[in-house]
């Protein structure tokens, strides 16, 4: 506005022919618009200067708010509050990254963080101590000079995986634990690795295992020589009367009779030795899978057509469902038929000790890292919690006629295929064996 007054008088002036005022009016209009430029060129110059500091990091600049221009001095006061407030964010970032790289350096668990060109930007005390390598070194580039395996190995674990990793350090032997996770930091992408020993746990497990197998065969072995022991001394009693050996004329009818009863109960319980001798080598002894693909759709409907008509027999609602987008499934057909088979078997069991509302559902649908469930479940009683943890031991059974083997054999065969079988059970839900395979 004031460069508008002066140049409307100075050509005010120069049309009444005062050139002299005109003049004077067009000198104030450019010394006007001189000291306009200056102010604009130096709030521009601290305005980005302002940025600068800010892009580098430097948040110590502060603008001078006491000064005559009113526009000036707000301007000022406000990239003032804006540097303290990146100030306290930066000093907060600070906080939080020398917390966190405290944690994960007195973590009780390994911790290595892996970025997007696969270096080590952090390994916590416990990691070195794991991968062979001084807590104390500050060239982390070492660990793939120095333990190349473990480097490859942790460079080719994909986030989500877990991967078990045998290593010799020293005289002892590490079954080491990876498990990985990404996050983002910054505009980057990294990979964040725990590290942990399982072999005293694995070795503790099992163990356990071994005992509870070890009971149960006991258990077992216990049943089928009782009878046999029973016998011996009801035939010691009767061919040594007072201690000393019957004389032939002394033998009668009854005494044959129970001599003939006494050989066919040796005869069957040596058959049920020799059965449950022949089941556990059945476990032992359980074939190589053959691993092919096959048509999702196809098996399906030749279970439905083999199922169909018993499940009518004894009044089950059956279904089978798949996932949309399941085409093939990778396994050996045959042995994973042996396992559906038998958990369905287990389920029809299961439902008929319930007189109405019968249920079987066998669903298959997409699980993390190309995996896919098989799930096969029943509405029929729960499994209690102290069945629950032994229901995959081999030679456990709540049956009265099963050998006990069923879901061990199960079991067993889906490890084969790098899968896992697990159970779930519970009052609010239905009791279900879930198959775990690749795709």
């Amino acid at each position: 506005m004031l460069l508008m007054i002066f140049y409307m008088a100075a050509g005010y002036q120069l049309a009444l022919s005062h050139y002299t005022n005109a003049a004077l009016f067009f000198v104030a209009g450019l010394l006007t618009l001189w000291i306009e430029i200056r102010i604009y060129r130096f709030t521009n110059d601290a305005i980005t200067y302002f940025f600068n500091s800010l892009r580098n990091d430097d948040t110590t600049l502060q603008f001078p708010n006491k000064i005559k221009n009113p526009s000036l001095s707000r301007l000022y006061e406000g990239m003032n509050r804006l540097n303290r407030h990146f100030q306290e964010i930066r000093l907060q970032n600070e906080y939080n990254e020398r917390y966190y790289k405290t944690v994960i350096r007195n973590s009780a668990t390994g911790l290595l963080v892996l970025n997007s060109m696969n270096e080590v930007e952090l390994m916590n005390e416990v990691a070195c101590r794991y991968a062979g390598i001084s807590p104390d070194s500050t060239n982390l580039k070492i660990l793939k000079v120095k333990n190349a395996e473990f480097y490859e190995a942790i460079c080719s674990l994909q986030p989500g995986e877990n991967r078990t990793f045998r290593q010799i350090s020293g005289n002892s032997v590490q079954m080491l634990l990876f498990k990985a996770i990404l996050f983002q930091k910054s505009d980057l992408y990294v990979k964040l690795i725990s590290i942990q020993d399982i072999r005293q746990e694995l070795e503790s497990r099992e163990l356990e295992s071994y005992r509870k197998l070890i009971r149960v065969l006991t258990h077992e072995i216990m049943n089928l020589l009782s009878p046999l022991s029973s016998v011996a001394g009801s035939l010691n009693t009767v061919y040594h009367p007072d201690n000393q050996p019957i004389r032939l004329s002394a033998l009668n009818e009854e005494i044959l009779k129970t001599t003939l009863n006494s050989i066919e109960v040796i005869h069957s319980q040596s058959n049920g030795l020799m059965n449950f001798v022949n089941n556990y080598r059945r476990l032992s002894r359980i074939p190589t899978p053959e691993i092919v693909s096959f048509e999702a759709d196809e098996w399906m409907d030749q279970l439905r057509i083999v199922y169909s008509e018993k499940m009518k027999e004894n009044k089950i609602d059956f279904e089978i469902v798949a996932e949309k987008g399941i085409k093939q499934i990778l396994a050996d057909k045959k042995l994973i038929n042996q396992v559906v088979i038998n958990l369905m078997n287990n389920a029809i069991d299961a439902v008929l000790e319930k007189e109405y509302d019968r249920m079987i559902k066998m669903s298959i649908e997409n699980a993390p890292h190309n995996r896919i469930w098989i799930s096969i479940s029943n509405n029929g009683p729960v499994i209690p919690p102290e069945v629950q943890d032994k229901i995959f031991v081999p030679f456990f059974t709540t049956k009265k006629e099963g050998s006990g083997i069923g879901l061990s054999i199960c079991q067993e065969i889906m490890k084969l295929h790098q899968g896992s079988l697990m159970m779930v059970s519970g009052p609010e839900r239905m009791t279900s064996f879930i198959m775990e395979i690749q795709i």
